[in-house]
């Protein structure tokens, strides 16, 4: 028994040897960050803009894959099934949280075979709408909601935009239809056509369309007002109990990744997140640098999961 508990003993000193020799060479080759949706979007940029970061600060190539489809799922799947080496590596947003709720027959299990590494970036969720909705307060939304029919545009079935806009739907009391789009670039699309009536996703995936005047601010789907834009009401204000929710992107890796790694990424994605232009990028597009630490992250997306999942039960919402 004794040479048993030995020879574990000096396996284990030797894997963690190997972790430390691991992630000091990390990376000596090209590293992929797959993106889970498809180029142009808010997320692809952000992860592009992080990627040329990392690829600087590295000395080698980090190569930014598009695999979309399934809410996030598709490419989230393919990382999950990688080598737990840092060499595939994803970039996704709390989809990662929200999509698993509603699949049944994911070929991973996002509890155990992902990685959450570092989370990068966040912003509040933010309601807007299109010429086809009247209201320029969220009370005034409800009250016209009350009175006629009204949907919700999504960014695909499983996003967080659909999560968001089912939280929403639930807490208003009002008979508001949930629709879903393709992606957030057609859901906005239809709602300045005046096609659609109201759009709930990241403030980096709608203030564009707001400070241009195609869209019009609603409200903030949470506790407290975004800085940005100071007289737009928060669903507290108006009497809606929701949770202090926000959209979040970061990095995750295969289930199994060597603990020295996770802390080399960690802290890699912490110098990027010193670096003044980076901050300035966030800042430009209404996002807010993280400054979650690993172990944090990895609480809060168990703790997502379970939230998500709970609403997609009581809404009653599944993939098809």
């Amino acid at each position: 028994m004794k040479k048993r508990l030995a020879r574990m003993a000096v396996s284990l000193f030797a894997l963690t040897l190997c972790g430390v020799g691991f992630a000091e060479e990390f990376p000596n080759r090209p590293v992929t960050l797959v993106v889970p949706y498809g180029p142009g979007g808010s997320t692809d940029l952000l992860g592009r803009q992080l990627a040329a970061q990392l690829q600087e600060l590295w000395g080698q190539p980090v190569i930014v894959e598009n695999r979309a489809g399934a809410g996030s799922m598709i490419g989230t799947a393919h990382v999950a099934q990688s080598e737990p080496d840092g060499y595939t590596l994803l970039f996704n947003t709390t989809a990662v949280a929200t999509a698993p709720a509603i699949y049944d027959d994911l070929p991973f299990d996002p509890q155990t075979d992902l990685t959450p590494v570092s989370m990068v970036s966040y912003s509040p969720f933010l309601m807007v709408a299109g010429s086809s909705v009247e209201a320029t307060t969220f009370g005034a939304l409800l009250e016209e909601a009350a009175g006629r029919s009204m949907f919700v545009a999504t960014a695909g079935l499983g996003s967080s935009s659909h999560f968001a806009a089912e939280l929403f739907v639930g807490v208003s009391g009002r008979d508001i239809d949930v629709v879903h789009y393709s992606g957030g670039g057609p859901a906005l699309t239809d709602l300045m056509g005046g096609h659609a009536d109201i759009y709930i996703s990241s403030t980096a995936a709608s203030m564009a369309a707001v400070s241009g005047g195609q869209v019009k601010p609603i409200g903030i789907l949470g506790a407290a007002r975004f800085a940005s834009l100071p007289d737009t009401e928060s669903a507290a204000e108006v009497g809606l109990e929701v949770p202090d929710i926000r959209i979040w992107q970061g990095i995750f890796g295969p289930g199994g990744m060597p603990e020295t790694l996770i802390e080399k990424i960690e802290e890699d994605v912490a110098t990027v997140l010193a670096n003044d232009a980076f901050l300035q990028m966030l800042n430009d597009n209404y996002m807010m640098a993280s400054d979650v630490s690993s172990s944090a992250f990895r609480t809060m997306v168990i703790e997502e999961m379970a939230f998500w999942s709970e609403l997609a039960e009581t809404r009653q919402i599944r993939a098809e």
